[in-house]
């Protein structure tokens, strides 16, 4: 609008007597204004003040000059529009309203409205809710609970004020049901299982929300959990009543709610119908798998297959492998690309799907197999479920069940079977064949075939360079070839592939307590014990590592702790004896030895120990049962005998001793030492014709024994030629010498030191 155009309105802008149109405040003058003579009054005589003529002379509807004394008929700021350039446009005069008009005449500067302290209130209620939940999600249940009480307080507090401020047609019922809600599923969360169905019920009671009924299947799912399943099941029912026939999804999943606690109650023919009726209508494999579970509780064999055959109709989640899905991306990547193929979140989800399918098709599979065909057995079944999988187009899954078949082999010990199956993986792709070769080499290891078990662990290789099982395969073999160093660096190499294979930490330590590297085995066993915690065979290397490198108390201290998961081993306790002995304690070894033999009687070593103590401390009546305990365990030993007699005749019970040594004399006639107790203890007794028939026996004894001595020596003489022919024995005899057991003790097969196969 040009500047001519303002001047036809402008003498409309201003009131006369005002001089600053609509932007004067209505303050104390309004009244003395409104009711002027100058203002409203219908021009006369009396009017001095000139009034050009016009439209604005005659009285109209759209001049009302009691209410807008700066707005003319012909005006048109009643449509926004003003004079003034800058000024924003408001049609509804809001501005003024907070400027100078009816709100601004009833509220001072700086008071607050009912409506506005109201929504700061529902603002604050909204903020605790999605703390509460942003809490409870983290971890802290309790904290999410009080949020949510205090959620509920304040909501309250709103809801009241509002009731006295006139404001109740504006209450928040949403925010009401929110709050109700929230408060409820912390109670459940928290295992306040009575709160959560008061509170449950009320919302369920309260007709202000109609969607409320809907919240019995929370009402179920709490039942459910305390395994009140009668209950859940009713309020299950009453919430299928609450859900629309359009809502499929739910009204299925409430049924497959209803299913699972059938089978929990043992009644598998409700739960089989209810899961019959979920995968007629919305299947998926949980419930498919569930409905072959069914099956299987009834020992129904056609029920099984077709159950089975269901869960194969399930829509097929065998994707593209994950090297071709990105195979356009290949060398013209980008950061941003690379950064997106990380964060697939939908690649994720996608893979976490099909591993559910797998797992549950798979199972169903080794559930049922030894079950559809009586007279075939366990290998008819895993083929008619293999031969399914290929018919449903389903290749992969059919590899896995034949998968599943040989594992089922090895643990009936059928290790030619086994062998046959994953020999017949070899002209297949290379995951899976590096997948059965794998399994050939661990064979092959534990059966002691090492060229075979050499020659899968390559081709495992050769597959996959990637597989950090194969890696420990190969290391293993290499450990029976005596390349300790080539292993540990495979166990190196696999554990840089895959940081949680815990067979090369396992065996990584081992190779290094065979080469006498202690500290490399510390570090090894220090990183596997962060990542079991509580594995005994881990806590046993850790302690024979401290006891090698001499800390004694470093080495009670880590047994200590495997004796406190294993109380009554042994072997632990024996091998704390064992430390507490060398270093002298011997009132803590005592005591240790004896716990072990109190736990097992029958170990060689202990029993050795407590009797020579006794007999170090001449207490010969407690040494004489462990000697002839181990004269029982031990019968060929002789020296077992011996030291019972020994006993005897040093606490002066000659005759029983005399009869001992006739016993050992029957049993082993060319003794010496034997003989030479009963020619003394004869003459002793005064058995002039037993002594005289034992010396004759002695003499001959002795000549005998001299005659073999000669022999020996003769035999070390030849040995000792310059030809250098004992060199190789002996130098087994110092290896064996310097070798230390690093698995003597415990109880356990993987702690004597032998290698963890990865399988």
């Amino acid at each position: 609008m040009n500047t001519r155009d303002e001047d036809l309105y402008g003498g409309y802008e201003d009131a006369p007597g005002t001089g600053s149109g609509v932007f004067q405040a209505l303050g104390a003058d309004v009244t003395q204004a409104v009711h002027s003579p100058q203002y409203g009054a219908a021009p006369g005589t009396a009017m001095k003040q000139y009034m050009p003529p016009g439209t604005a002379t005659r009285m109209g509807t759209a001049m009302r000059p009691s209410s807008d004394p700066s707005r003319p008929m012909t005006s048109n700021r009643g449509a926004g529009f003003s004079s003034q350039p800058n000024k924003k446009f408001d049609p509804l005069s809001q501005t003024r309203s907070a400027a100078g008009g009816m709100l601004g005449s009833l509220l001072k500067k700086g008071d607050v409205s009912p409506e506005e302290q109201a929504r700061d209130f529902e603002r604050r209620v909204h903020t605790l809710l999605e703390a509460s939940a942003v809490t409870a999600h983290g971890g802290d249940l309790a904290g999410g609970l009080d949020k949510a009480t205090e959620a509920r307080k304040l909501e309250r507090q709103v809801t009241k004020f509002k009731e006295a401020n006139g404001l109740t047609d504006s209450i928040n019922m949403d925010l009401t049901f929110a709050v109700e809600f929230n408060l409820a599923a912390m109670f459940q969360a928290n295992k306040n299982f009575k709160e959560a169905l008061d509170q449950y019920t009320l919302l369920v009671k309260n007709k202000a929300f109609p969607n409320g009924g809907r919240l019995r299947i929370n009402m179920g799912n709490v039942y459910f959990e305390q395994k009140k399943y009668s209950s859940a099941i009713k309020m299950y029912r009453m919430a299928l009543d609450q859900v629309p026939a359009t809502n499929k999804e739910s009204r299925f999943k409430i049924m497959r709610n209803i299913g699972l606690s059938f089978v929990k109650m043992g009644q598998y023919q409700d739960a089989l119908q209810s899961f019959a009726q979920v995968m007629e209508n919305a299947p998926d494999q949980q419930t498919g798998y569930n409905l072959v579970v069914c099956a299987y509780a009834l020992g129904d064999r056609e029920g099984m297959k077709e159950a089975f055959l269901r869960l194969l109709t399930v829509k097929n989640l065998e994707g593209e492998e994950e090297d071709d899905v990105d195979m356009h991306l290949l060398g013209h990547e980008t950061a941003d690309d690379l950064q997106m193929l990380q964060d697939d979140g939908l690649k994720e989800e996608l893979r976490r799907r099909q591993n559910t399918a797998t797992r549950c098709i798979v199972s169903a599979a080794q559930l049922i197999a030894e079950k559809i065909d009586r007279q075939g057995g366990f290998q008819a079944g895993y083929d008619w479920c293999a031969e399914q999988l290929r018919n449903s187009g389903l290749p992969k899954l059919a590899n896995e069940v034949e998968l599943a078949k040989a594992s089922k082999y090895l643990s009936n010990k059928d290790f030619e079977a086994a062998i046959a199956v994953f020999k017949e993986f070899e002209k297949k792709e290379p995951q899976v064949k590096a997948r059965a070769a794998t399994n050939l080499a661990f064979l092959y290891v534990l059966e002691g075939q090492v060229d075979n078990a050499d020659k899968y662990s390559d081709l495992a290789l050769k597959s996959d360079r990637y597989n950090a099982r194969a890696f420990v395969n190969k290391g293993c073999v290499l450990m029976e070839k005596g390349d300790l160093e080539g292993a540990r660096q495979l166990f190196i190499e696999a554990a840089g592939i895959e940081p949680y294979c815990v067979e090369a930490w396992y065996n990584r330590g081992l190779v290094s307590m065979r080469m006498m590297d202690s500290q490399d085995a510390l570090t090894s066993y220090r990183k596997l014990h962060a990542m079991l915690p509580n594995n005994t065979e881990v806590l046993w290397q850790i302690a024979m590592c401290y006891d090698m490198m001499g800390e004694f108390k470093l080495a009670v201290k880590w047994l200590e702790m495997l004796s406190s998961l294993v109380p009554n081993d042994p072997g632990v306790l024996a091998r704390l004896g064992a430390i507490h002995a060398r270093a002298d304690d011997e009132q803590r070894a005592l005591h240790y030895y004896q716990e072990s033999h109190r736990v097992y009687p029958v170990h060689m070593d202990v029993i050795s120990w407590l009797g020579a103590y006794h007999v170090k401390n001449e207490v010969y009546e407690k040494a004489m049962p462990f000697f002839d305990l181990a004269s029982k365990i031990q019968p060929q030993e002789v020296k077992w005998a011996l030291m019972v007699a020994s006993c005897y005749r040093r606490i002066g019970a000659y005759p029983q001793a005399l009869s001992k040594y006739k016993e050992i004399n029957i049993t082993n006639p060319g003794n010496v030492e034997c003989l030479r107790y009963l020619v003394h203890l004869c003459t002793e007794l005064g058995r002039c014709d037993d002594a005289q028939k034992y010396m004759a026996e002695l003499r001959k004894a002795e000549r005998a024994q001299a005659a073999e001595a000669t022999a020996m020596t003769v035999a070390q003489s030849a040995a000792q030629r310059p030809d250098g022919g004992a060199q190789g024995m002996g130098g087994s005899a110092q290896q064996a010498q310097n070798g230390y057991d690093i698995g003597a003790g415990l109880n356990v097969p993987v702690s004597r030191g032998k290698k963890v196969v990865a399988k």
